[in-house]
């Protein structure tokens, strides 16, 4: 079965006035707070999808570490992720800016360190060690290297993470699992496997409330399908305006043919919100609807429209 690809166009917003207060502690290298989002693009071509990941929950125990729940899933359509990604990971961020999650249930529970947010390039680390269960050597972490880069237009640090496996935990060399990167400021910004031919790579994000990069210009259209392949022959979903906005937004629409249009909003979960426009019927021509958020929380939402089997997704983000 062939899957749904996506087109995306790289837009720069407002996130780039802010760079002078951009990134000032490491901490910042892994974002953590309810409501943060990422999404990625996953390139395992031919196909083409979208990942997305959620912050759900967020809290801090009496000792001072961070307990914060990362959903994550496909987009087009909804459904669990690729095995790049699990759909729901628990991590935990120490004193010491250790990142930890628990990986699966193997190793009876305990937390896994994946990343070390305050280390130097070269430093390395045993995750696991498989003596536990009786076989096999170790799981290595090893940062890779810690440079300068651009994203969004802002300048900031990146850190790779390497994973490998090893007899010896002193050894620098052995079997490469995958790569993790991760921007200051941003988080988690790739990850690439060594032993499959899949990657995925951020294209956008909304982090404490701001969106970098491109999450709302994201058009989905069905594979070998000519009307959804060539948009202005059925209609036209606009980016929605103001975006980010507060209260209440317009959703421009237009219509190349006549038709039963429905116009649907959800929230970052799936659930439906609210019902714009109910399979009524509209002649061709321009047309905005008005969404008044007044009663809905801070956070992406995302709207969709449809006319027969056409249908068209783009996300917008309600700040208050």
């Amino acid at each position: 079965m062939k899957m749904r690809y996506i087109k995306l166009t790289c837009v720069f917003l407002f996130a780039i006035q802010i760079c002078t207060a951009f990134s000032q502690n490491n901490a910042d290298y892994f974002p953590w707070k309810t409501g943060d989002m990422w999404e990625y693009t996953l390139y395992y071509l031919p196909d083409i999808d979208t990942l997305q990941t959620i912050v759900i929950d967020d809290s801090t125990d009496e000792e001072g570490n961070i307990y914060t729940t990362h959903f994550s899933r496909a987009i087009n359509p909804i459904r669990p992720p690729y095995t790049l990604l699990i759909d729901t990971l628990i991590y935990k961020i120490d004193s010491y800016l250790y990142v930890y999650h628990r990986y699966f249930d193997f190793n009876n529970g305990e937390w896994i360190n994946v990343y070390r947010l305050n280390g130097n390039a070269g430093d390395q680390w045993v995750m696991w060690d498989y003596s536990y269960i009786g076989v096999g050597p170790f799981e290595m972490a090893r940062i890779n290297f810690i440079t300068d880069t651009l994203l969004f237009g802002i300048e900031s640090k990146l850190m790779e993470v390497i994973y490998f496996i090893s007899g010896d935990s002193t050894d620098t060399l052995g079997l490469v699992r995958y790569r993790d990167q991760l921007i200051k400021g941003i988080g988690f910004y790739s990850r690439v496997p060594a032993e499959l031919d899949a990657q995925i790579y951020l294209h956008g994000a909304v982090i404490n409330g701001i969106l970098y990069g491109d999450t709302t210009n994201t058009v989905v259209s069905v594979h070998e399908n000519p009307a959804e392949l060539n948009p202005a022959s059925v209609f036209t979903l606009l980016p929605n305006y103001p975006n980010p906005f507060n209260s209440s937004t317009k959703i421009p629409l237009k219509l190349s043919n006549e038709g039963i249009v429905s116009l649907t909003i959800y929230d970052v979960l799936g659930n439906e919100v609210l019902k714009l426009v109910d399979n009524q019927f509209y002649p061709t021509g321009y047309y905005e609807f008005n969404w008044e958020a007044n009663n809905s929380v801070s956070g992406v939402y995302y709207y969709v429209a449809s006319i027969k089997e056409n249908r068209k997704i783009r996300s917008m983000v309600l700040l208050k």
